[in-house]
């Protein structure tokens, strides 16, 4: 006698995992748990390119990379309401990325940055780099080459522009600006780690952290690691801008050898004047420097190598009709015509032997 058929079992849910609700209230820790569970199988982050037969092999039943990332950037009430969900969107906003969260902000390694006391002692470091000792590794600006575990950090316009002036100094002192876009700081064990962690492109022990990257404080508080060769960067942390522009004064008030602002003369008795406007012809390293300056539509692009007559060269170009800027280190004119008869003006100019 053939048995008859037992009733059929009905289906059960495929994320019984802690970590997953299964309620119809979908809260952020919801959503991370099924990009853990995908991950888990998959050795990957899913992305909205997934497919929904790639979310069944996980296990995961009614999804595919569209639907959970449309969920995730459009959340519903209770998503929205979830704290840790308002948490990551302040955290997005921090890193200037104002258009909704995607998958790639769930991973852990996004969600990272570094506590505030580890940015702390970031800024403890700071120091003004030493010009180079005779037969030593230096820069075309004369500077000390880094330390393995140095960085340069670059600091907003408007806080240089503060602690510069706090600090009494000139801000068109060829040495006070070569100082002050070379500041450097000491990279510590937690801010390596997190380079590792994070996956950016470089590892930290791959050479020099100085050639693969440099730390950009913005004048609102935001502290990025930025890399050096290509385009790109990682938000890290954030600091307080008062305190920091504070430091940094007192720190170049103190360096040895920076020229006062506020001198009236100088030894022969003449006026202290901004900067000296360059002469033409008769100065060979001037000369040489400017010829590498390269046309780029409407705009005068500097070089990758350090220029020691940067301030001859802005002030040459500016009163030309370019516009510095620094971010870009390019000079920008209303149009291509303007901008490459200002290079072939500025190239014939200097390139006169003196006298003629």
């Amino acid at each position: 006698m053939t048995p008859k058929p037992g009733p059929k079992l009905a289906a059960t849910p495929q994320l019984g995992l802690p970590f997953v609700q299964q309620g119809p209230a979908h809260d952020l820790t919801y959503y991370i748990g099924i990009c853990t569970v995908f991950a888990g199988y998959h050795k990957r982050w899913p992305t909205p390119q997934a497919t929904r037969e790639e979310f069944r092999a996980a296990r995961i039943m009614g999804y595919d990379g569209r639907r959970l990332a449309r969920e995730v950037r459009f959340p519903s009430p209770e998503l929205e309401a979830d704290p840790s969900y308002q948490a990551l969107q302040e955290r997005c906003r921090a890193d200037g990325i104002d258009d909704g969260i995607d998958l790639a902000m769930l991973d852990p390694r996004h969600r990272s940055v570094l506590r505030d006391d580890v940015v702390a002692e970031l800024f403890e470091s700071l120091a003004l780099p030493d010009d180079a000792a005779p037969g030593s590794v230096r820069y075309a600006t004369g500077l000390a080459a880094h330390a393995p575990d140095e960085l340069t950090l670059h600091f907003g316009e408007a806080i240089r522009t503060r602690a510069v002036e706090a600090a009494g100094l000139d801000p068109f002192d060829p040495k006070v600006l070569r100082h002050t876009f070379s500041i450097r700081v000491h990279a510590n064990d937690e801010l390596k780690q997190f380079i590792d962690r994070v996956g950016m492109a470089y590892r930290s022990s791959d050479g020099l952290l100085a050639d693969h990257y440099r730390l950009e404080a913005s004048d609102d508080g935001r502290l990025h690691i930025r890399y050096q060769m290509v385009e790109g960067s990682r938000y890290a942390g954030r600091f307080d801008p008062e305190r920091e522009t504070a430091r940094l004064a007192d720190m170049l008030a103190a360096g040895l050898g920076l020229a006062r602002a506020d001198r009236r003369d100088d030894a022969a008795g003449e006026p202290n004047a901004r900067v000296a406007a360059p002469r033409a012809g008769g100065d060979a390293e001037l000369q040489r420097q400017l010829r590498m300056l390269t046309l780029d539509g409407c705009s005068l692009k500097l070089p990758i190598q350090a220029l020691s007559r940067l301030p001859d060269i802005t002030l040459a170009v500016e009163e030309a009709g370019g516009v510095y800027r620094p971010r870009r280190q390019q000079f920008d004119f209303p149009d291509n015509e303007t901008a490459a008869d200002a290079l072939a003006q500025l190239l014939a100019h200097y390139d006169r032997k003196p006298g003629r």
